[in-house]
């Protein structure tokens, strides 16, 4: 599904009527992976526990910020004692691998045509220019008839077609790992929180996020991590922690802030080659 704005895809200018919501392809970035795993927890996810007899929404952490920046800008998620309330969410970007033995449906490599040892771009969308295709066919199309008088849209066959080709650069496809951390205080919080991981993916362990038109593969850890303290006699408050490992298929477009080519490319073919002839002034003047 293809956002409402998009200011943000840096369509090159001077392009006419060219729209990228007709092309729907821009940059997929490594903050675009993250947010859909965030946007999952929070928005898809929705988890809730219950905590005192109520039905209480799960903060998700976007790892764990600095503790004294938390006290003072993110007062609710921690008691009178500045101790954190549980139960939490966290979610950790843990690693990035670009393994050339996992990738998805674009798999081939291509190279710059300008030979300077960068990616190359693939072709995304096509399209015939009316006016300029036009301009073609009338100009070769003028015949001149027997009465010396010029006929203009002659039938023939135009083959002087002018067509406009939006490229893009090839995806790059990288598994980026991430860790989420589930810390209740009872049992029954634990068992709550961690039942749609089991369950929402039905009988496998992957599903399919979508964001701005781009869409990652997610595929979740069959082994799920628990440890807890009851065991402890001690004065300490009691835990349940859980961990879930999730790896998602991406892919980069483009090369960031960083990047000096344009992400969407556009370009016109050449239907005719002219040269011009330099002419030459006979010897035709008269003295006076």
């Amino acid at each position: 599904m293809l956002p409402d704005n998009f200011d943000f895809a840096m369509i090159p200018e001077g392009v006419g009527d060219l729209h990228l919501q007709e092309i729907g392809m821009f940059s997929s970035t490594i903050e675009d992976i993250d947010y859909v795993i965030t946007n999952w927890l929070k928005n898809d996810l929705d988890l809730y526990a219950t905590s005192n007899g109520d039905r209480q929404k799960v903060p998700v952490l976007w790892q764990a910020p600095e503790r004294a920046y938390q006290i003072k800008n993110e007062k609710e998620l921690r008691d009178q004692n500045n101790t954190l309330k549980l139960p939490l969410l966290s979610i950790e970007r843990t690693g990035i691998t670009k393994d050339p033995e996992k990738k998805g449906s674009y798999y081939a490599h291509k190279f710059s045509d300008d030979s300077d040892g960068r990616a190359g771009r693939m072709v995304v969308a096509r399209q015939i220019v009316p006016d300029k295709t036009q301009n073609f066919a009338v100009a070769s199309g003028t015949r001149t008839n027997s009465s010396g008088k010029k006929q203009r849209y002659y039938p023939r066959v135009n083959k002087k077609i002018v067509v406009r080709t939006v490229s893009i650069p090839i995806p790059i496809y990288v598994n980026v790992n991430y860790n989420i951390k589930i810390k209740t205080e009872y049992q029954q919080q634990m068992n709550e929180l961690i039942t749609p991981f089991l369950t929402r993916t039905g009988q496998i362990n992957s599903l399919v996020l979508k964001r701005n038109g781009h869409i990652y593969e997610v595929f979740i850890e069959s082994d799920f991590n628990t440890s807890n303290n009851i065991a402890n006699l001690n004065e300490d408050i009691r835990e349940f922690n859980s961990e879930v490992n999730i790896r998602v298929l991406g892919y980069l477009i483009g090369e960031g802030p960083n990047d000096d080519r344009p992400i969407v490319k556009v370009e016109e073919n050449f239907v005719e080659y002219t040269f011009p002839r330099e002419s030459i002034v006979g010897d035709g003047f008269v003295d006076i």
